[in-house]
């Protein structure tokens, strides 16, 4: 791990933060770059902890769209997503805000025959409760009840993204929402994958317990913002594991990618 450590400090890590994203959509000759650069950078990470992850057409450029997440990460999720894939079940997404991550896990169900569930409520974020200690201050509003509404975007945004992706649309299932108020019934019957990027500590605890009793053996279950922004994420993880001890595998990742937590499914027990 010292010599990828290595790779990843001296090349990889250096052009997977936001901020090279952004100037990299913005200027074509830097564009070009950045995507030769990142497909060297893939060619590491899929020689070395990575083995299993396909190529993908069109991966590199929806990378260059996200917002919030490192490279790094979201490598990670699309190496979950396809690991998933063995297991019976469709994909959701609970906190889809503008449809990056959405668009990029889409990308790559293109080839399968599964649906993408996307669950937002479409009106920002929830009310924080006092298990939603601040972490970080992301937009600087100096205290998380100021958040209370922020991060809301269109569905018609995420369409968009999905469409100019060409996934299927009979095979994309917006359920708008606040997660506690959307009924049993809108969700999937069975689910290989889930990425949680809820943000606070309710909506993550919830829709974990509502995945618990939809995922196989096999499944993974990647929740976000793990240690960062809001204290909830890890209380709504750490809670859930402690009513589920022995069902689920937990993957941190490597420090170069911290920011979430992955869970796999191992059993169907309590």
């Amino acid at each position: 791990m010292r010599t990828i450590n290595s790779i990843f400090s001296k090349s990889g890590y250096s052009i997977a933060r936001n901020e090279t994203v952004k100037r990299a959509a913005s200027y074509p000759f830097l564009k070009d770059s950045f995507l030769r650069t990142l497909r060297d950078y893939e060619t590491v990470l899929r020689t070395t902890i990575f083995p299993e992850l396909p190529a993908t057409e069109k991966r590199h450029e929806l990378m260059l769209e996200l917002i919030g997440n490192p490279l790094i990460e979201a490598f990670y999720i699309l190496n979950f997503l396809h690991l998933s894939l063995a297991v019976e079940g469709d994909v959701c997404e609970f906190g889809v805000a503008e449809g990056t991550n959405s668009a990029l896990m889409a990308n790559e169900l293109l080839r399968s025959s599964r649906s993408l569930w996307l669950f937002d409520s479409f009106e920002g974020l929830p009310k924080p409760t006092e298990k939603d200690r601040m972490l970080d201050d992301i937009f600087d509003l100096g205290d998380m009840a100021s958040y209370e509404g922020k991060m809301a975007h269109p569905q018609s945004r995420v369409k968009a993204r999905l469409e100019a992706v060409g996934f299927p649309q009979t095979r994309t299932k917006i359920v708008p929402g606040f997660i506690e108020k959307v009924p049993e019934k809108a969700y999937p019957d069975k689910v290989c994958f889930a990425y949680v990027d809820f943000d606070f500590y309710e909506p993550i605890k919830i829709a974990l317990e509502r995945l618990h009793t939809r995922t196989a053996p096999g499944a993974y279950v990647v929740v976000d913002d793990y240690g960062f922004f809001s204290e909830g994420a890890e209380v709504a993880v750490t809670e859930f594991l402690a009513a589920h001890s022995d069902a689920y595998e937990t993957i941190s990742p490597e420090p170069h990618a911290k920011g979430f937590m992955a869970l796999k499914k191992l059993s169907t027990g309590r």
